[in-house]
């Protein structure tokens, strides 16, 4: 897992940013640019992504990918503001209930828990299916060397019909070659096995963004986080997908920015002068 950028401005909290899949960490470069100089942030690859691009692809487990953020977050020595996309998400919301001593806040634009529809009722599980074909056939060209084929209905499912016949060449390249990643994060996903009742033991501020033009699946699970946790609040956003982050961060980035800003200045931080009498 390697970092990508590292901004050393330090009024503030620490912010940790973790990408989505078939991303890295150049996604967050703007939102860094926003924030750098009130805080020290850092942004990581996370495993199979950047430096490590196409190596240790059999993780063992989202616990893994979790404890690896946890073990630099410690460095950090103080907790940090938590940010995450997709499956960069999940695995924020993974730390956050393994260490939440470590987490002031959170955000997560559609983190990716799968695994609570698979475990879910007969609702969770329907709307789920379009994701798992999209999954297995992920798996099949992978297998039959064709991983183009598959990467293929993976960005068309998050972005729209026709979204990678658009990209150059270059770009669908590259992003066949994080194939295998990719199928690994799903795996990861699928197998997580905390619970909702579990979601109810996070005391920090958390703020869910979700987009109003996002399949399904990223909705339900948007929701159901942000409903089972306490002090979580909903941010739905008109005309945005999935893919936000990326491709439209003007729109997600103020938000993300003005809930860490109310967290560091939270109203008991304030003193109002006292009015004189006239």
């Amino acid at each position: 897992m390697t970092p990508h950028t590292h901004y050393t401005h330090a009024d503030g909290s620490p912010i940790v940013a973790l990408h989505s899949s078939a991303s890295s960490s150049n996604q967050w470069n703007k939102l860094l640019d926003m924030l750098g100089d009130r805080h020290e942030l850092f942004a990581y690859n996370l495993p199979g992504y950047g430096k490590t691009n196409g190596q240790d692809t059999c993780m063992s487990g989202m616990a893994k990918v979790a404890q690896d953020i946890i073990d630099r977050i410690e460095k950090t020595e103080e907790p940090v503001h938590l940010i995450g996309h997709s499956y960069g998400g999940a695995v924020a919301l993974k730390v956050a209930l393994m260490r939440p001593d470590l987490v002031k806040s959170l955000n997560l634009y559609e983190p990716a828990v799968f695994h609570l529809l698979n475990i879910g009722n007969v609702f969770d599980q329907v709307h789920l299916e379009p994701l798992k074909l999209v999954e297995n056939n992920l798996r099949q060209m992978v297998e039959a060397g064709t991983a183009e084929l598959g990467m293929a209905k993976f960005v068309d499912f998050w972005n729209c019909d026709g979204t990678w016949n658009k990209l150059p060449q270059t770009h669908q390249a590259k992003i066949a070659g994080l194939a295998s990643t990719v199928v690994a994060d799903f795996q990861n996903c699928f197998d997580d096995s905390w619970t909702i009742e579990d979601l109810s033991t996070l005391g920090i501020p958390v703020q869910v963004l979700m987009g109003m033009e996002s399949p399904t699946v990223a909705q339900r699970t948007s929701t159901l986080v942000f409903q089972n946790i306490t002090s979580a609040e909903l941010v739905m956003l008109p005309g945005l997908g999935h893919m936000a982050p990326v491709t439209d961060c003007e729109w997600v980035n103020p938000r993300i920015c003005q809930h860490i800003a109310r967290v560091e200045r939270s109203a008991d931080q304030f003193s109002w002068p006292q009015r004189a009498a006239a």
